[in-house]
């Protein structure tokens, strides 16, 4: 038999294998109880796509038909439609998922209308995301450790867990696939006609992969980088060969990507949302990040969200008007703040890359007590190792390892890190490889590596330590301004002990939930100031929104490290439609509370929450990882 009939049939055993321990394990984790949870209530195009009618919705939906996408009963059967059915493209919100839902139509043509039927379907993604592992991992290293790092991949508890969530979990394959398709073009030379082909292939499948998740375009810097900077022989050498590579990359993504990217365009589709969802304060705690007197938002929650961006856009971008939820105009608008945040704390958005890139490199071994950041000493290893042999690859190595584990922090959920377990699975295979097939270093290789690596660390550092003397600056400069801003009482009434009302919601979200909701696209927001002073240690402020409509209620706990014990604490707020008031949760008299509305903040970007105590500007205004404190 030869090597590749070896290959081709390691790969059949992969992919057949662990197709099967994904679909066996969606059914046993049905059977023991569990719920996927894949935002099945969006699936009805899938439905009509199935059932003949195209990617469409129906109006009124028929109560079979809801009842199934309610997760209400576990099947469906297109003779449920009714023959004179109405069907619309009104409000399709699903467009930017037309391929996930188009592959979920197919599927049940084939398994029949159901949502358990669906387990053949997680067993596929499943084995094309360790194909893809394996497939990686052979170009890095040998067999044997190539198959051991996938099955430690495929049995992780962390693919496992993210598996049942089948619209996150989609986009695995692609990921993986993708960097399979970059390591190959920068590993070993290739002709120039070969170079071509795989750039063209990587578009596509990133193309196609952009419409089962639009998360996937952040997939399109580093293969520019590979082709640019990375291809065997130099910068400036094939530079006819980069440039028809790039075009056929381009000409790849946007071809697959044609339906999608016109619906975005026209329509919208919350492009930066999630990117400004990811500074909310609960990534914090995820990342193991901490400092400074601000914070960029409370709640991860779409609506906070929504609320900030409208306050933003009507302050700076009134030609916008009403600021739908993920419309084009939201688009915007959230383009300009996120655009604003990055201006202003650009050493933030370093030092959760970095913090990420720990964070990542360490997934395989969070279950071994006590050794942190063993990931990142395996990453060092290994580029030091790949420098002892070329320098080329070694820079790459580190420029894919930071990529893959720092653009991670944009949302730094288990839902859309999981699929870069990958990256020290195959570091760890390359590891052991070398370990049973050890070849003698070059005279000088071990000093040559230990040069790379430092030197590594200290182009990372340096912009670091830049970016945080120049966001320092900036920072103190926006939180002056809201301490100088004039103020006004705000019309507050002390209704019980510690506890504070408006005589109405600011900006009345109205009698019904689709108002309370709509005020969020219109309101421009207030910046309250609290004054506090004399209060218990441990104590709380409770921001409080009207109750009525949970999702239009931003009500938020604050704990408070200094309520005013050595001096008063000048707490800053941005309050949006809806809010009614405050509680303090030490309600005796001595804990003082003095709330005022700033005015003249109109043209400033950023309104963001902020505690301000009387050292405050003796503070570092950036964040630090805890760790490294």
């Amino acid at each position: 038999m030869t090597v590749r009939r070896v290959e081709a049939a390691l790969v059949a055993v992969v992919f057949v294998s662990t197709a099967l321990v994904g679909y066996l394990w969606v059914q046993r984790f049905v059977r023991r109880g569990g719920h996927p949870f894949f935002y099945q209530s969006y699936f009805e195009p899938a439905v009509m796509l199935a059932c003949g009618h195209g990617f469409v919705l129906s109006r009124p939906q028929p109560p079979a038909l809801a009842a199934f996408l309610a997760e209400k009963r576990d099947s469906f059967h297109c003779e449920e439609l009714p023959r004179d059915l109405e069907l619309t493209t009104d409000a399709l919100v699903q467009r930017p998922w037309r391929y996930l839902l188009t592959t979920v139509a197919l599927a049940w043509k084939v398994l029949g209308l159901s949502w358990t039927g669906l387990a053949p379907l997680f067993g596929a993604f499943y084995a094309a995301t360790a194909v893809a592992v394996y497939v990686l991992c052979r170009q890095l290293a040998g067999p044997v450790a190539s198959l051991a790092a996938t099955a430690a991949f495929s049995l992780s508890p962390l693919q496992l867990a993210n598996l049942a969530n089948l619209r996150d979990y989609a986009k695995a394959p692609f990921v993986v696939w993708l960097a399979a398709l970059l390591a190959a073009m920068v590993v070993r030379p290739l002709r120039p006609g070969a170079v071509v082909l795989l750039a063209l292939g990587y578009g596509l499948i990133m193309g196609i992969g952009y419409g089962f998740r639009t998360d996937l375009l952040i997939a399109f810097p580093p293969l520019v980088v590979a082709i640019v900077l990375f291809l065997p022989g130099g910068i400036t050498r094939q530079l006819l060969t980069k440039v028809v590579a790039l075009g056929a990359l381009a000409t790849g993504f946007l071809v697959a990507a044609a339906p999608i990217l016109s619906s975005v365009a026209s329509r919208g589709g919350c492009q930066w949302h999630f990117s400004l969802l990811g500074l909310t304060d609960p990534f914090n705690e995820a990342l193991g990040v901490g400092g400074g007197a601000y914070s960029w938002g409370h709640l991860y929650k779409d609506e906070y969200l929504w609320a900030t961006i409208s306050s933003y856009a009507a302050r700076l971008r009134p030609d916008l008007g009403y600021i739908e939820y993920c419309s084009r105009e939201y688009d915007i608008a959230s383009g300009g703040y996120l655009r604003s945040v990055l201006a202003t704390f650009p050493a933030d958005i370093l030092t959760r890359a970095y913090a990420a890139v720990f964070q990542v490199l360490d997934l395989p071994f969070r279950h071994v007590i006590g050794v942190p950041y063993l990931g990142t000493l395996a990453a060092i290893l290994f580029v030091g190792g790949v420098a002892m042999v070329n320098r080329r690859l070694a820079l790459f190595a580190t420029f894919a390892i930071a990529y893959f584990g720092g653009h991670t922090a944009i949302q730094f959920l288990p839902r859309h890190f999981f699929p870069f377990e990958f990256v020290s699975l195959a570091i760890l295979a390359v590891i052991v490889d070398r370990a049973m097939n050890p070849v003698a270093a070059a005279p000088g290789a071990l000093q040559r590596a230990t040069v790379f690596v430092v030197a590594v660390i200290v182009v990372l550092a340096i912009p670091l330590l830049i970016l945080r003397s120049y966001q320092n600056r900036v920072v103190i400069d926006l939180l002056d301004r809201y301490a100088v801003a004039s103020a006004t009482p705000a019309p507050l009434e002390q209704s019980a002990a510690g506890r504070f009302r408006l005589p109405r919601p600011l900006e009345g979200p109205g009698s019904s939930e689709s108002e309370a909701v709509a005020a969020l696209g219109r309101t421009r927001g207030r910046v309250l100031e609290l004054a506090v002073a004399g209060c218990r240690a441990g104590s709380s402020i409770t921001f409080d929104y009207d109750p009525t409509f949970p999702v239009a209620n931003l009500s938020y706990t604050l704990p408070v490290s200094d309520l005013g014990r050595a001096g008063p604490t000048r707490i800053f707020e941005p309050v949006y439609a809806g809010f009614t008031g405050f509680t303090v949760s030490d309600a005796a008299p001595s804990c003082v509370v003095q709330a005022s509305y700033l005015e003249g903040l109109e043209r400033v970007p950023l309104h963001l929450p902020a505690q301000l105590t009387r050292d405050w500007r003796a503070q570092p205004q950036y964040q630090q990882i805890k760790r490294f404190r």
